[in-house]
């Protein structure tokens, strides 16, 4: 089966669609579930104060504070969701939100829909700690030491514009790349008041600080 379809399609042309077709029935799933009504209790049980995981992964936090919410099925995932579309809590239900390596799988568009949907529902004074791959960081290190830049990302062999290729589009999943210009122009037109940058493990709110190390060599904070 795996053959006749690449035979009759594009290998990126599949890729889409089974991402298109999976994230359509996590919607179908939540939809016949009435997963609002589990939101609504689930939320009930967390405690002051109350922070969003999007995309959490394998690193969703395991206490009362947390709600981890992803696309897949992981480790303390509490929801599957669409970040594409609303998200379906209540305006300023958190006090806080933390988002590491996920922005860059949408346009600069949907990323920037994803952000307002994080500014909605925070409440007045909350933060939210974005990390992404760091566009400058990359190109800079290409330009100063290309193969250094092979060697951290890339196969055995890999050119250093072959790492940058792969940072950038990492195969189809990477859609868009920014530098701290980019994302403080997007953050603040999605609604938030300021942006910062800081370092890993530096942050306005403590709570927040739950970076995962290996992200540190080429993220922006």
């Amino acid at each position: 089966m795996r053959r006749l379809a690449l035979f009759l399609f594009s290998h990126r042309l599949l890729a889409l669609a089974r991402w298109d077709a999976h994230f359509l029935l996590v919607r179908l799933i939540n939809f016949l579930t009435d997963q609002q009504r589990q939101i609504r209790q689930f939320l009930a049980t967390r405690s002051s104060p109350v922070y969003l995981n999007l995309g959490s992964g394998p690193r969703g936090k395991d206490n009362a504070h947390w709600v981890n919410i992803d696309g897949y099925k992981d480790q303390n995932v509490h929801f599957r969701l669409d970040f594409s579309r609303a998200l379906p809590f209540s305006d300023q239900a958190f006090d806080g939100a933390f988002c590491e390596h996920v922005i860059e799988h949408f346009t600069y568009e949907d990323g920037r829909g994803v952000c307002a949907e994080i500014n909605r529902v925070l409440r007045p004074g909350g933060v939210f700690r974005i990390i992404v791959p760091d566009a400058e960081l990359i190109v800079r290190a290409y330009i100063d030491d290309p193969v250094k830049l092979a060697a951290y990302r890339g196969p055995e062999g890999a050119t250093g514009m072959q790492a940058v290729n792969d940072l950038f589009r990492q195969r189809y999943e990477h859609q868009f790349l920014y530098d701290f210009a980019t994302m403080e122009k997007m953050l603040l037109s999605a609604g938030f008041s300021q942006v910062s940058r800081c370092k890993p493990s530096e942050g306005q709110c403590g709570d927040l600080l739950i970076d995962d190390e290996k992200y540190a060599w080429e993220s922006l904070y």
